[in-house]
């Protein structure tokens, strides 16, 4: 196999090699060096390494946690912000790829690329997109709805979760992140991706302010 090459899918992708390719997906051309870009109409997930990125002509980017949201990223792109609709989804990884994902976000600021993050809504979501980001960056969130979250809610998830939100707590974090940190703890929330996209919840774009 090419790895160089854009896959067809996410499913079709098997253990290691998988796992040290970029998996990307979007309404727009996705560029890439010394081969054809991945043409907007495709409707695939391409998988290629990161020497295969074209990072000067990316313009923004959103970084997924979940997989299977890759799959389905049409849902996700639909979901978006008008703005954001124009992004290239790139999936966080889970191998090799996910260990080089601060090094693939680097190279994005460093080509003033937009960079966002799409996790999910409850501590150990927080935790790791606040490890990741930087005052440049953006995040998606849920527009607040109470009543939506509690439909959707998994509390054992959230009680799983206690040690992530209590070391979160303890670090000096932007004013967004306390702020979701603060809500997510009194509401006692673990929302997942899929859940925001399947029931329509409306996503808002935020900045991390320091």
């Amino acid at each position: 196999m090419d790895t160089a090459r854009p896959g067809i899918s996410e499913k079709s992708a098997k253990g290691g090699v998988f796992q040290q390719l970029i998996s990307l997906a979007g309404n727009v051309n996705i560029p890439l060096k010394n081969q054809p870009d991945v043409p907007k109409e495709a409707r695939y997930v391409a998988s290629v390494e990161l020497d295969d990125l074209d990072f000067p002509r990316f313009s923004r980017v959103l970084i997924i946690e979940n997989g299977e949201l890759m799959v389905r990223w049409k849902d996700v792109v639909l979901s978006l912000p008008d703005e954001w609709q124009s992004a290239v989804l790139v999936y966080r990884g889970h191998g090799k790829n996910q260990k080089d994902l601060p090094t693939l976000i680097e190279c994005f600021d460093n080509n003033a690329v937009e960079v966002g993050f799409f996790y999910d809504y409850d501590p150990a979501g927080l935790d790791m997109v606040e490890q990741l980001s930087n005052a440049q960056h953006y995040w998606v969130v849920p527009a607040l709805d109470l009543e939506l979250f509690r439909s959707i809610n998994k509390l054992d998830e959230f009680l799983k979760q206690l040690e992530q939100l209590d070391r979160l707590k303890s670090r000096d974090v932007s004013a967004s992140i306390r702020e979701h940190l603060t809500f997510i703890e009194k509401n006692t929330l673990a929302i997942t991706q899929e859940h925001l996209i399947k029931n329509q919840c409306p996503l808002v774009i935020e900045r991390f302010i320091e």
